[in-house]
């Protein structure tokens, strides 16, 4: 679940990374089932650099 306002800007960009990650991380492993937990370093370490990044460019993108 991702929270945000409607006017910020980038947030399709932000989701489509987020399921990049999942996808690269969760769905490419052999060992993950659909509907467990996500249990992967870098998945998480991956997550947090796309959600620092999305906190860095501010709440309603560059130019608000």
């Amino acid at each position: 679940v991702v929270l945000a306002d409607p006017r910020q800007a980038g947030i399709d960009a932000l989701l489509r990374k987020i399921y990049e990650i999942y996808s690269d991380y969760a769905l490419k492993n052999p060992f993950y089932s659909l509907e467990m937990p996500i249990r992967c370093e870098l998945f998480d370490q991956n997550l947090k650099l796309a959600l620092e990044a999305a906190e860095k460019a501010g709440p309603f993108g560059p130019g608000s």
